[in-house]
């Protein structure tokens, strides 16, 4: 199975103009966009190509703004400067906003060719606590995120060109919102909308029909193992299942996807313990009010940052006294966080043991089966 920087590397020398725009090409370019490219713009220029970030990557200038390291992103952004597919097209309109209180993070950049095409991108989560708070936040709320991405789409979609629309993880969201909202002539110039592995809508908060508008042009793509793109999924007919070198829940990392042949590593169906998991969560989230759901995300980020922490990696790297604000701040909260953080555990422990049963006694049906037909077959 090849990888996003093979596939780069194999299509290199083919511009978009000449094979057409694929599914792949929508990866690379949603990957591309978790990189701060403030440096890339800071001169003023209006628009820079791809390939002129090389340089900025040796120098340590451009990083990767993504919870988990930036393993593979650097290689992938170097190929792709070094290929005329990619860097060739020109990126402009960067926008990058942050904000700690109240929690804000907002990024997305355009491609463009020298024809027509244009690819609007949307970041996603980056390593910020206030970045994955305004996540959680999308479960009771429309976020501030959400009304930038649609003000983004309103201002750049234009006609006369061929728009194609897309975000990873958060960045899907964001992209789902803007077009679900989109004026209908802006809407008419999109050929397509690309949602990877991101969360849908409270049903509370957005009128589900909305998704009926952009499902006939809406290409959504998942790994085996899905998690995010499970919550609240979107109903979306044409949703591919991709298959990741990472295992688990990493596998909603957009690098590990692979690539067979140019063309998405597609799988049959999900990872049997994901379907387990989603079925748990599903189950806890429905059992909590949007009253509930507030308290719980408030109180869940201040115990997390109990210990001065902004970032996940600075939770993780927080040493005995972090861990300790952590615990005593959660030992403040309330009997709502409490029982909401207990029963998801419970949850999963009981949607499991009701799947095992159930695999077991189908197990057991078929070997009943078997053994009826061979003493049929021995008369």
């Amino acid at each position: 199975m090849d990888t996003l920087t093979d596939y780069v590397r194999w299509m290199g020398d083919f511009p978009i103009a000449m094979t057409g725009f694929r599914d792949v090409d929508a990866l690379v370019l949603c990957a591309l966009s978790y990189f701060d490219l403030s440096p890339v713009f800071s001169t003023g220029a209006e628009r820079v190509r791809v390939r002129d970030c090389a340089g900025m990557i040796d120098e340590g200038r451009v990083k990767v703004m993504i919870t988990g390291g930036d393993k593979g992103y650097p290689e992938l952004l170097a190929a792709a400067a070094a290929s005329k597919r990619f860097g060739e097209l020109m990126m402009s309109d960067y926008c990058d906003i942050f904000r700690t209180e109240p929690p804000l993070q907002f990024s997305a950049v355009c491609f463009h060719d020298d024809t027509d095409f244009s690819f609007l991108a949307y970041r996603g989560t980056d390593n910020s606590l206030a970045g994955w708070k305004e996540d959680f936040m999308i479960s009771f709320m429309r976020t501030e995120a959400q009304e930038l991405a649609l003000r983004y789409a309103r201002k750049h979609v234009q006609k006369g060109r061929r728009w194609y629309i897309g975000g990873q993880s958060k960045g899907s969201n964001l992209a789902l919102y803007a077009a679900c909202l989109l004026e209908k002539e802006k809407w008419d110039a999109v050929e397509q909308l690309y949602l990877l592995d991101g969360p849908g809508f409270c049903p509370e908060v957005l009128d589900q029909n909305l998704l009926e508008r952009v499902d006939a042009k809406t290409t959504q793509i998942v790994p085996r193992f899905c998690i995010i793109g499970k919550l609240f999924a979107p109903e979306i007919t044409n949703t591919k299942i991709v298959c990741s070198s990472a295992a688990g829940f990493m596998q909603h990392a957009l690098i590990t996807w692979g690539v067979d042949h140019g063309e998405l590593a597609e799988s049959a169906e999900h990872d049997a313990e994901s379907l387990i998991a989603n079925e748990a969560i599903d189950e806890w989230i429905t059992g909590i009010s949007q009253a509930d759901r507030k308290v719980f995300v408030d109180e869940l980020f201040d115990t997390l940052s109990a210990g001065g922490a902004e970032t996940l990696d600075e939770i993780r790297t927080g040493g005995r006294e972090g861990l300790e604000a952590i615990v005593k701040r959660l030992a403040e909260a309330s009997e709502t966080t409490k029982r909401t953080l207990t029963n998801l555990p419970k949850y999963m422990m009981r949607v499991g043991m009701e799947k095992a049963k159930s695999k077991l006694a189908s197990e057991l049906e078929e070997v009943r089966k078997n053994n009826a037909e061979r003493r049929s077959e021995s008369k």
